[in-house]
């Protein structure tokens, strides 16, 4: 495809995107299910999806979470979100991220991340975001490595996924540091 480029953008959630999300959620039951805390059969309907969004939309609200629908060329192509939101000394948050499988390894959840990142610093004012990646997923450690996340550690038996405990190793990436002449 000889001059096609990829279009990623966010755009933070709203209750209009409950059928998008329901559908990439059908779509990549499979591919997310050992990423993913095990979901009842509503959770894959539109209304299901309504009553998710409210939840984020409150937490977002109180300023615990920011969340996005990542699209690629005006489809729905995946999920992220900087959750656990803390101010005060620390003004951190966790970003977690999802691409549907189809759009995997083109650079669609680098970029999504790389676009969150500036709302992270720039807009939330954050001085950390962390990540968490599980030790057998090299793709999502890569998509943050190309994000300049650092790894700090190995968390034994971090997240219980999949019906079994897992490692993940922790990451993290400080806001840039602003020139004094701004």
């Amino acid at each position: 495809m000889a001059g096609w480029r990829m279009h990623v953008e966010i755009r933070p959630i709203g209750l209009e995107f409950a059928e998008d999300l329901a559908k990439i959620y059908r779509e990549n039951r499979d591919f997310l299910r050992p990423y993913e805390p095990d979901r009842p059969e509503s959770f894959f309907t539109t209304n299901g999806q309504l009553r998710h969004i409210r939840r984020i939309l409150g937490e977002m609200d109180r300023g615990l979470r920011w969340t996005a629908l990542i699209y690629l060329t005006g489809q729905p192509a995946g999920l992220i979100t900087i959750n656990n939101i803390l101010r005060g000394v620390l003004q951190c948050g966790r970003v977690g991220y999802w691409v549907a499988e189809k759009e995997g390894s083109r650079g669609v959840a680098s970029t999504a991340l790389r676009l969150v990142l500036d709302v992270a610093f720039c807009e939330l004012a954050l001085h950390r975001v962390e990540a968490s990646v599980r030790t057998d997923n090299p793709r999502s450690r890569r998509v943050l490595e190309k994000n300049r996340f650092h790894l700090i550690g190995t968390a034994r038996d971090h997240v219980f996924l999949d019906g079994q405990w897992r490692d993940e190793f922790l990451m993290e990436r400080h806001s840039p540091p602003i020139s004094p002449g701004i």
